[in-house]
């Protein structure tokens, strides 16, 4: 976990080299319920723009993006016809201005936007206009820019409120490197724009291994995907367990193991030691398609090799040595489940596409195409999950 700035680059090359790693199925898997998967695009919407875009969210009631512009630094919605419906850039001086940067966007219900800032939160409609101004809901000692963008902020109707579901990356608290970090700190908060109310949720479980361990591995930062509803599919990157939480009621509905054969593998440090433990294998990304959930399990070049090759160049896709290892020890897997248990392996077959997924409740989930070369255009494409029907029963 590092700093954006630190990691943009890096992360760049990883995913290259990624797509090029074998995903093969486990044969461990021996559950007669368990079924192989591929993924199948069913649809695309090409957007006419050279800049480089980011496809930050999907609404299915209109059919709507929300994607920035990693050149410009603006906010659009596109339709589904990839028109240009609003642009605006909320990061110039202005009445949009929500600060040089910001850590994520969503739709907030049909009529507007949410953007998740620096200690605030801000609400817009959907011609730009800034409504409002809320502070985070507790107080922030610092704040994260994690690789692969996982969720920062999203929205849901529950009784037919909109409301809001924010992370908050280091809440004030016990130091993180403790136990008291893990008991306590909360980074996940319910927020009504209307009422002000604001409520820590889908907090550690009192069995999850960031409780249970007694050792640190990393902060245990939430990565979270809604599904329909209010209902959100939860993990933590070295927690073997997947989470099913009704918000509303902040109610666990179900904790489903991962497979033995893919579970988070690492080695661990003392509380309040210094450096970084090795870690092999992580869960690194949750999308959900409304009744299903498709966890990507992600295997890590360990710290203690990235460290040996820092001590010989200054970037690391510059070096040989770091290319051999990504060949080595990434590797790139994708888990099905439904609300109760594990379904099976989905082979990746829709293509190059960057690492982002962004859910939808129809039982599809959105990506973006990835070119090897400038394109005047970009491509969004909608994926859908189906049975291998020329696969062997794992």
């Amino acid at each position: 976990m590092k700093l954006r700035s630190q990691a943009f680059s890096i992360f760049s090359f990883l995913l290259l080299v990624l797509l090029t790693v074998s995903c093969g199925t486990s044969k461990e898997v021996t559950d007669d319920n368990v079924k192989s998967y591929i993924t199948q695009v069913v649809d695309s919407v090409m957007v006419d723009r050279l800049s480089t875009l980011q496809l930050l969210d999907y609404n299915v009631d209109t059919k709507e993006f929300l994607v920035g512009d990693q050149q410009t630094n603006e906010v659009l919605i596109v339709n589904e016809n990839g028109d240009l419906v609003l642009q605006f850039n909320p990061h110039v001086e202005s009445p949009a201005y929500v600060g040089d940067y910001d850590f994520g966007w969503s739709f907030y219900g049909n009529d507007g936007l949410v953007c998740h800032s620096h200690y605030y939160l801000y609400q817009f409609d959907k011609k730009g206009n800034k409504l409002a101004k809320i502070p985070y809901p507790v107080e922030a000692r610092s704040i994260w820019w994690l690789d692969r963008d996982p969720t920062m902020v999203d929205s849901y109707t529950i009784n037919g409120s909109t409301e809001v579901l924010a992370f908050i990356t280091e809440p004030a608290g016990p130091p993180y490197n403790s136990q008291g970090f893990q008991d306590s700190t909360v980074m996940l908060y319910r927020m009504n724009f209307e009422t002000g109310e604001a409520t820590p949720v889908m907090e550690k479980q009192p069995e999850s291994v960031y409780r249970t361990l007694g050792k640190f591995v990393d902060r245990g930062f939430p990565y979270v995907t809604k599904m329909k509803n209010d209902r959100f599919a939860q993990v933590y990157s070295i927690d073997s367990m997947l989470y099913i939480f009704d918000v509303a009621n902040n109610n666990l509905v179900n904790a489903i193991p991962l497979p033995k054969a893919f579970q988070p593998e690492y080695e661990t440090i003392e509380f309040g030691e210094k450096g970084e433990p090795d870690i092999f294998r992580i869960n690194s990304y949750v999308v959900s398609t409304g009744d299903n959930i498709m966890v990507s399990v992600m295997g890590k070049v360990p710290e203690s090799i990235i460290r040996e090759i820092y001590k010989k160049v200054d970037m690391l896709s510059e070096s040989q040595d770091y290319k051999d290892a990504v060949k080595k020890y990434m590797t790139n897997n994708h888990l099905l489940f439904d609300e109760n248990r594990f379904l099976g392996e989905v082979k990746w077959t829709a293509g190059n596409v960057g690492y982002q997924k962004i859910s939808s409740p129809d039982g599809y989930f959105w990506v973006q195409r990835r070119y090897d070369d400038e394109r005047d255009y970009q491509t969004f494409l909608k994926v859908k999950i189906v049975e291998d029907s020329n696969s062997e029963k794992p």
